[in-house]
């Protein structure tokens, strides 16, 4: 009897990677590549990137692999996320931190905040805003599939490192009018649990 042939093969796949900005990850894009499979011809390639892909994602792109007899394989896209100046991700939500002013947390305030998609939400900080303090703006993550993530925005309260007189004096009548307050009162107690 015959021996062991065995039919024929497709060509292998390949792999590539390609960078995509923080951007193109959150929205989607489409990625025009220029390869050449086994020394051949290069050839361009367009690759769609969906909507909401993670650093580290792979996609596949049918039949641009290397040929074979049965046809080509695939070639598989490794996808590098570059980092964005301020903004970042927790699955579909979005994360900011916002500088504020003590003023502002202390007396509320309606602040201006960017989005990804470049423009600004108004923010309401309501008074005695603490630091660190994370507040939703609904719809503003990114959208995968059916669901939409929110825009997190942590307040920052920024101590300025120089002072005017009059604001110093300013201080000075708030410490003044505080210093009953202390904030510390509960900090022993808990140390002693």
């Amino acid at each position: 009897g015959g021996g062991g042939r065995r039919g024929p093969r497709k060509g292998q796949d390949l792999q590539t990677e390609a960078t995509i900005t923080f951007k193109e990850a959150a929205f989607g894009t489409t990625l025009e590549l220029r390869l050449s499979a086994d020394g051949g011809p290069s050839q361009n390639i367009s690759a769609r990137v969906p909507a909401g892909v993670n650093d580290g994602a792979k996609i596949r792109v049918k039949g641009k692999g290397s040929f074979g007899d049965a046809g080509p394989g695939d070639l598989f896209i490794m996808l590098h996320v570059k980092p964005h100046p301020i903004f970042s991700r927790k699955g579909e939500n979005i994360t900011l931190t916002v500088p504020v002013t003590f003023t502002e947390a202390a007396l509320g305030a309606d602040i201006k905040v960017p989005t990804l998609t470049g423009d600004e939400v108004t923010l309401r900080l309501s008074p005695g805003t603490s630091n660190g303090r994370t507040l939703r703006v609904k719809g503003r993550g990114i959208t995968k599939g059916a669901t939409t993530g929110d825009l997190l925005v942590t307040v920052e309260v920024q101590v300025p490192a120089k002072l005017d007189e009059a604001a110093m004096d300013a201080l000075k009548k708030y410490a003044e009018a505080t210093a009953e307050l202390d904030v510390r009162s509960e900090l022993k107690n808990k140390a002693e649990l």
